[in-house]
């Protein structure tokens, strides 16, 4: 029955740096996405170890590719963690995306920012909504924006502001709606045909 099934929502991380704070934030998203009664887990674009996009030949055999391509592909929506590097995402996320194609087709995806400044990766998350849209994924408006990320987790991982759990499931619930809907959508809709 539509509104009732638990969907799948994986968290895409899209830092593959040393010392990376946004692993904490990846897991908060998950914990927040499960605790609404959906599944979930972590997509670390560092553990894939994806190749440089290139059309080389065998490219799309590389494990990592196989396994994000598998992910995506029974996803019914996505959630994209990047911090903000010179004033965008990072290259890490443009090159998961290059590798992939029909599993982000019509499904609605949260583009979420993470930096150490005030305003949390504002700027990664609207730049990558843009790519977004040329992929034909659906980019919901509202987004998760981790600001001062040093100082956003604990040690052990715990978020120490839970004002953002109030604005976490805001994002996880719209992105819910939009996966159901889409869901419906893709089931039993006629695609457009172009000219």
């Amino acid at each position: 029955m539509i509104g009732q099934e638990q969907l799948f929502i994986p968290v895409i991380l899209g830092s593959i740096r040393a010392g990376r704070r946004s692993v904490n934030a990846a897991a908060y998203l998950v914990s927040r996405v499960i605790a609404a009664g959906h599944a979930s887990e972590v997509v670390d674009l560092k553990e894939l170890g994806l190749p440089m996009y290139s059309e080389e030949e065998g490219e799309d055999q590389h494990a990592g590719v196989q396994a994000l391509r598998a992910v995506l592909g029974r996803s019914d929506a996505s959630m994209w963690l990047s911090p903000e590097y010179n004033h965008s995402f990072t290259g890490a996320i443009k090159n998961a995306i290059d590798h992939v194609d029909t599993e982000l087709r019509r499904k609605p995806v949260a583009a979420c920012g993470l930096s150490g400044a005030p305003h949390g990766g504002v700027r990664a998350s609207e730049g990558l909504k843009v790519v977004l849209i040329e992929m034909h994924a659906v980019p919901i408006r509202d987004s998760v924006h981790f600001s001062e990320a040093r100082h956003l987790f604990g040690a052990d991982g715990e978020l120490l502001k839970p004002e953002f759990e109030r604005r976490v499931d805001l994002v996880v619930n719209e992105l819910v709606w939009y996966a159901r809907a889409l869901k419906w959508g893709r089931n039993t809709l006629p695609v457009p045909e172009r000219s």
